[in-house]
């Protein structure tokens, strides 16, 4: 009895590796969509800012502005084409 309980167990070893490739290969998957979430909600939010402060130039108020502010305060630092004075400009919507 033992013998068919070892051949059993051997009979599954060549469906081990493909098995475990599938699993690697569905992980690496989901880490590129989670990455390339990340990467869109980070370019929303540096277009959100430009916008906010395309429309302060603009002489909109700021209650009637489209994006929003620098609130987690990266723009200057993180997203492309802004300008060192995003900080020092920084405006908040009156409600």
């Amino acid at each position: 009895m033992s013998r068919e309980r070892e051949l059993r167990g051997l009979a599954a070893w060549p469906f081990a590796l493909p098995a475990a490739f599938l699993a690697l290969f569905v992980l690496g998957a989901v880490q590129q969509t989670e990455r390339e979430v990340a990467a869109e909600a980070h370019r929303q939010y540096c277009a959100s800012v430009a916008t906010w402060h395309a429309e302060a130039r603009q002489g909109i108020a700021p209650e009637h502005r489209t994006g929003h502010p620098d609130y987690d305060g990266i723009a200057a630092e993180q997203c492309p084409n802004s300008s060192g004075t995003l900080n020092s400009s920084r405006q908040l919507a009156s409600y």
